[in-house]
């Protein structure tokens, strides 16, 4: 068994043409750094997966590719997004360590050390980078970012949402499993959710190069399939609010007609206008019926949809060979 944790990294390609000879050169930094340093880390293979691109990448990949054994280019067969193209390189990793990253240079190889430190010192399985500052030059996209993620947070009752990201350190097994299970129409970062718990993170300046020069390739209409994405991965925990809510609402009107209908027997006086009030209890009263029922049947479908898109009910993970960091580094 090497002595060494191995490195694979994963970069999504759509029109990364004018930034691929940069990250290409600092992965090859990143590899040098790696081989001479005392960390028990070495970077194996860099995995490029064409997303079907809109410039030259691919035709660059190629040439960077054929004096450099250790990149590999991947070309998928339609544009899946860039979900879908990591998901896809994810499954042809071999490296106890996979990073994720963009191909647009926002993100540093030479940083993956530092979220390597902290994730394999402390037995984590999935590290993301937090930026420090904005990354985009517009402001409403950060804000619109963070906002958004929040709101998913509260919506499905899951802290680590806010933390999503595109620059990731995972557990080799942890990525191929969640690349195999993360289908067109579930959220990367969830489907890595649902094999750890395990999640850290590690600040770092982050900062989109294309602003002011380049269009991004998101679109408001994208980045809101997006948000439809990430929330429809989950298993909505805010549908049980919605049944309890439904629920006291029945109750507490039922409870309340039957108060008033004793009252109207016991002193008929005591209720002046007649019929408002059953009409209001009795309407209130099957309303609450009505959403308690219709939360119970979402909660069904969520539960159903969750299974159907292939929720592991258990995952063993290996974190063995963590403790080659501790004796070496």
């Amino acid at each position: 068994m090497s002595p060494y944790l191995s490195l694979s990294i994963v970069v999504p390609v759509y029109s990364g043409q004018a930034f691929l000879p940069d990250l290409v050169a600092r992965q090859e930094a990143l590899r040098a750094q790696l081989v001479t340093s005392e960390w028990p880390v070495r970077h194996v293979e860099s995995i490029f997966v064409c997303d079907e691109p809109i410039d030259g990448s691919a035709k660059l990949l190629q040439d960077l590719a054929a004096t450099r054994p250790w990149l590999t280019v991947l070309h998928l067969g339609k544009n899946m997004g860039q979900h879908g193209a990591t998901a896809a390189g994810m499954l042809h990793t071999s490296g106890d360590w996979v990073a994720t990253m963009d191909e647009d240079g926002q993100h540093d190889p030479l940083a993956i050390v530092d979220m390597l430190k902290a994730t394999v010192q402390r037995h984590f399985d999935l590290c993301y980078a937090r930026p420090i500052s904005g990354v985009h030059a517009a402001g409403w996209r950060d804000a619109s970012s963070r906002s958004a993620k929040r709101l998913v947070a509260f919506l499905v009752g899951d802290p680590f949402v806010p933390l999503f990201n595109s620059f990731r350190l995972i557990r080799g097994g942890v990525a191929r499993s969640a690349g195999a299970l993360a289908g067109y129409d579930v959220y990367l970062d969830v489907a890595l959710r649902w094999f750890t718990s395990r999640v850290c993170t590690v600040d770092l300046t982050l900062r989109d190069p294309r602003e002011g020069a380049q269009r991004s390739g998101y679109t408001f209409r994208s980045l809101l399939t997006h948000l439809r994405r990430l929330l429809m991965s989950y298993h909505l925990t805010v549908l049980r609010y919605v049944m309890l809510a439904g629920f006291a609402t029945s109750a507490g009107f039922g409870v309340l007609g039957l108060t008033l209908a004793v009252q109207k027997l016991i002193n008929p006086d005591s209720v002046p206008v007649q019929g408002w009030t059953s009409i209001f209890v009795t309407t209130s009263f099957f309303g609450g019926l009505t959403l308690f029922l219709l939360g119970l049947i979402l909660e069904r479908l969520s539960t159903m949809l969750t299974r159907a898109q292939g929720h592991p009910a258990f995952f063993i993970v290996d974190r063995s060979r963590d403790e080659l960091w501790s004796k070496q580094a």
